[in-house]
């Protein structure tokens, strides 16, 4: 809608200029809360937005809902009627204007209607008396230090040469501007207005409202009353400001007063509870009665932050508690709206044990019995080596072996020791850990020995350890004891036997579960062999032992000879001798073997004599008891001997009771090397005889004869049956000189 310019008269021009420009600024001053600005008063209230909304801004008041997008001109004047209507209210009286003068802008009315709100909002706020008399008593009161040359009586011409303005600027806060005497400033009065007025935006933002030219050249004084209210206003608030603020400091913590105190903030140790209380003070050093306000206390140190808990007590007193798990230095910083306390931080030192001081002692961590309480202690130490006298430390115990053991828990004593205690059940060796946050504690990681048997007291015997035959088990028992010396009654502990000799043996163990333990090796080769018994890597009573074992006789290689294995006569006893030879093929020397002879007979098995001679040779003896085939099965181990079984015939034999002997000779001649007949005797002559079954008693005694002619004659008795056969070899300086064949 097109805005109606009325005329101002030439008369009018100026002063209409000025105010125009200080009440536009002055409302500006309040629109700029929402945002809002008019560019001339004059023009810029027509659609009663920017009235509405100023006067919402300086009364604190709501006017309603108003069109704020207006369009024509009764929204205009609705708008508009809606403000002069709320100025009424507020019991302000208007004379001469209503909405329709403000859409028309008619400037000197507004500018009346501008007037009257700043004596209503600004000016009369002080005061009760005439608004022009009582701020020129403030301005007189205020520069009256001041070296002006006469008191101010009006609101114009006073305030031209800057003076005035220089001296209420600086009176506001004495030493901005100028000393007393005025000695700062120029004398210009352009340039001493400028610095006045540039001085009261910058240190009390006072705005300008009007400019310095306008001052010297056309002051008007609704627009200076105007702006010097705003210095009256100020030192009102500043002082209204200067009592909250003394209030505030009576009843607010000051930071710089407030301070701690209390062991926590002087030494403490880990894991124990550590206090201190926080006092709250103002201003003015005086103990606040009251709480409400937010400590902040933070603690830092080896463990990194700490968390402490802070208790408004209501009493103007706070409580601190804390607790750390790791010595050492710690900063404690208090501060109250990020500013710190009195003494602020603090330096406190945390005593608590140190993991590589700590240590832990008893039978859970050097040595223990199975099933049996495995007890131990752990005692803290600082880092000076002292015994803490605390508890509350979190140590934690793992315990590693051949068998799992939960994790032991810990008695805390209070006083610096911490107990625990674990039991197993199988025996060998454990590894305990305990650490301190996570750090081994000295001598941690323990190894220890967990026993159900001690070695030293444990004993071994049996033929296994005192000598043997290769391919035959050796045998002996281990008899387990206890640390205490009493014999064990059940089994687990892990006895070791290690065999070294000639050849590699693996022995057996097994566990008899009543305290005793059956070892067998079995030796391949012959030689010295070491038996040692360990248990837990300790060799137990008089171990190790050298046994000797000997070579075993190898069937395939041992042999058996005699006359009992190549013909029998029924009235005879059969002989014939086993020679034990071993796999190597070396005769043996000693006895100990089992061999095994098993005759069968015509008429069923035969029993025979074995006789160990001790030399390695073994004489069998049997009696055959009627004629026939025999079998003679000779074996050891399963294992039968070269030639075996043997297959030996059997003769019906002499009855001696009713034979008798025979008596027969023979001569023999001797020859040269040329076979001419030899002349002369001188040798030696002897008769060999064999009787079918060897046995002596066949052949009587034979009688040699030397002729000396060159012949010998040999006189001889057999005793036998019709049908034997004896055999006959003479023999000449040694030499055979002729076998004979003689049927009985």
């Amino acid at each position: 809608m097109a805005q109606q310019q009325h005329a101002v008269s030439p008369a009018d021009k100026t002063w209409v200029d000025v105010q125009k420009k200080a009440f536009t600024r002055w409302a500006n001053q309040f629109l700029a809360e929402r945002r809002m600005k008019v560019e001339d008063i004059e023009t810029g209230l027509s659609n009663g937005i920017n009235l509405c909304n100023l006067l919402e801004i300086i009364s604190s008041k709501s006017l309603g809902k108003i069109n704020l997008k207006p369009t024509m001109r009764y929204h205009y004047l609705e708008n508009n009627g809606r403000a002069v209507k709320f100025i009424k209210d507020e019991g302000l009286q208007l004379v001469g204007i209503g909405p329709e003068d403000i859409v028309d802008g008619k400037v000197k009315l507004i500018l009346g209607l501008i007037w009257t709100l700043i004596l209503r909002y600004q000016i009369n706020m002080i005061g009760q008396g005439s608004p022009k008399w009582e701020l020129l008593q403030w301005v007189n009161a205020q520069i009256a230090p001041y070296n002006v040359d006469k008191p101010v009586v009006n609101f114009t011409t006073n305030w031209c040469d800057g003076r005035v303005l220089s001296a209420l600027c600086d009176s506001v806060q004495p030493g901005v501007l100028t000393p007393t005497d005025m000695s700062a400033l120029t004398n210009d009065a352009l340039q001493d207005l400028e610095k006045a007025m540039q001085t009261a935006l910058d240190h009390f933002n006072i705005a300008r409202l009007i400019d310095p030219e306008d001052m010297v050249n056309t002051p008007d004084e609704l627009s200076l009353m105007t702006y010097l209210s705003a210095f009256r206003n100020y030192l009102s608030e500043e002082e209204h400001r200067k009592r909250e603020e003394l209030a505030r400091k009576k009843r607010t913590a000051d930071p710089a007063h407030c301070y701690a105190y209390g062991p926590g903030l002087e030494r403490a140790d880990t894991y124990q509870s550590a206090d201190f209380t926080i006092v709250a003070k103002n201003y003015f050093d005086e103990e606040l009665p009251t709480g409400g306000d937010q400590f902040e206390v933070t603690i830092a140190g080896p463990e990194g932050h700490i968390q402490p808990t802070v208790t408004d007590g209501g009493d103007g007193k706070y409580p601190v508690h804390y607790t750390v798990t790791k010595p050492g230095d710690y900063t404690i910083t208090i501060k109250l709206r990020d500013e710190a306390i009195k003494n602020s931080p603090y330096t406190v030192h945390i005593d608590g044990p140190s993991a590589g001081h700590s240590v832990a002692t008893g039978p859970g961590v050097e040595g223990a019995q199975t099933k049996k309480p495995a007890q131990f202690r752990v005692t803290s130490f600082n880092a000076q080596g002292q015994q803490i006298k605390t508890g509350g430390d979190k140590y934690e115990v793992q315990v590693e072996g051949p068998e799992a053991v939960p994790a032991p828990s810990l008695t805390d004593n209070q006083d610096g020791t911490f107990d625990g205690a674990y039991q197993v059940a199988t025996p060998g060796r454990y590894v305990v850990k305990v650490t301190l946050d996570g750090e081994p504690i000295k001598g941690s990681p323990y190894g220890l020995l967990i026993e159900g048997a001690r070695a030293a007291l444990s004993f071994a015997e049996g033929p296994g350890l005192v000598g043997g035959q290769t391919t035959k088990p050796g045998v002996f028992t281990i008899h387990a004891y206890s640390p205490d010396g009493d014999r064990c009654t059940d089994g687990g502990d892990p006895f070791q036997v290690d065999i070294q000799g000639p050849a590699q043996v693996q022995p057996s163990i097994t566990d008899n579960a009543d305290g005793t333990y059956t070892v067998q090796y079995t030796p391949t080769e012959p030689g010295d062999y070491q038996v040692n018994v360990t248990l837990h890597g300790e060799p137990i009573k008089e171990s190790p032992v050298t046994v000797f074992i000997k070579s075993s006789p190898d069937a395939g290689k041992s042999w058996a000879e005699g006359t009992g294995l190549v013909a029998l006569v029924d009235t005879d006893m059969g002989h014939f001798v086993i020679h034990a030879v071993d796999k190597a093929g070396v005769q043996r020397t000693d006895g100990g073997d089992q061999f095994e002879v098993a005759i069968a007979a015509p008429n069923g098995d035969l029993p025979a004599t074995v006789t160990d001679n001790g030399d390695g040779t073994y004489a069998v003896q049997f009696e055959p008891i009627v004629p026939g085939q025999y079998t003679i099965a000779v074996t050891f181990e399963g294992g039968a001997i070269q030639g075996a079984p043997f297959t030996v015939p059997c003769t019906e034999g002499t009855d001696y009771s009713a034979s008798g002997f025979g008596v027969f000779s023979f001569t023999i001649q001797a020859r040269d090397r040329r076979g001419d007949k030899k002349t002369f005797g001188g040798d030696k002559f002897t008769v060999d005889i064999a009787g079918p079954t060897g046995d002596a008693s066949e052949v009587g005694e034979v009688q040699t004869n030397d002729n000396g002619d060159g012949t010998y004659t040999a006189v001889y008795a057999l005793a036998g049956q019709k049908g034997d056969i004896f055999t006959i070899l003479a023999k000449l300086n040694g030499h055979g000189v002729g076998t004979y064949k003689q049927n009985m």
